[in-house]
């Protein structure tokens, strides 16, 4: 299958990025929410401009599996939990809350607001990109292929707005928790049959997993090193389960 544009649509994304970026590092309190609709924004101007009718159905914005839907909401929780009790029980701070009715706020934003917005980004490379790609490819190498060029559209958060002491090992560990985060919304996509599930845990993890921390005693870098270990871990897991049961077939 001729995939030049799709090529095409990732240097676009990419070129409007990079664009935003150059903006927003010139403000004080920059916002970085709007990356989230570059790349639907970007479709919908590629389509327009070459008079391609959009199909929605390539969106996959349907009913989705109980199984994956709730696995969706409770993993990301679970994930932030565990760094969160880590590094309190360790005296080494606050990750998610000081007080803890302040989870249900999260919950809610996460479910609600955040999901949204994740949901906007999530039709197009859950739903447009993996679509398009599994008609050529098995949901491995799929996975791995939008999982790069998702990552790499992220790095630049690291390098422009996170503050790491230890600029290798904050970008190294942010890169690989995205690398891992990609993927595992790639398979909730395929298991589902729905963008859904993947939107519903992007969300979350930008909740519950990828902000920087309330009270951290230690660097940033540190912190990320930390998600990085238990991302890897449960990770680890999810293939080994997953290899065992042959659930996922190529």
């Amino acid at each position: 299958m001729n995939f030049k544009d799709l090529k095409l649509l990732t240097v676009f994304i990419f070129t409007l990025t990079l664009i935003y970026h150059f903006i927003m590092v010139r403000i004080d309190q920059p916002y970085l929410g709007l990356i989230m609709v570059i790349p639907l924004l970007t479709f919908t101007i590629q389509h327009i401009a070459s008079r391609e009718k959009i199909n929605v159905h390539q969106f996959q914005l349907k009913k989705s599996k109980m199984a994956p839907l709730l696995l969706s909401i409770v993993l990301p929780v679970l994930l932030g939990l565990i760094v969160h009790t880590y590094l309190f029980t360790t005296n080494l701070g606050s990750f998610l809350f000081v007080e803890r009715n302040q989870l249900f706020f999260f919950l809610g934003i996460g479910l609600t607001v955040v999901a949204f917005s994740a949901g906007i980004e999530e039709i197009i490379w859950r739903g447009y990109y993996q679509t398009r790609l599994r008609m050529s490819y098995s949901i491995h190498k799929t996975a791995i292929i939008i999982a790069f060029i998702w990552s790499i559209w992220h790095v630049p958060i690291a390098y422009f707005y996170k503050d790491y002491t230890n600029l290798i090992i904050g970008t190294v560990s942010y890169f690989i928790i995205l690398f891992i985060t990609s993927c595992v919304l790639s398979y909730l996509r395929e298991w589902s049959g729905s963008v859904i599930p993947a939107a519903l845990f992007h969300g979350l993890m930008n909740v519950f997993y990828f902000h920087d921390g309330i009270q951290i005693a230690i660097p940033l870098h540190m912190t990320e090193l930390v998600k990085c270990i238990c991302l890897l871990l449960f990770f680890a897991a999810g293939i080994i389960i997953l290899r065992a049961t042959n659930f996922i077939k190529t």
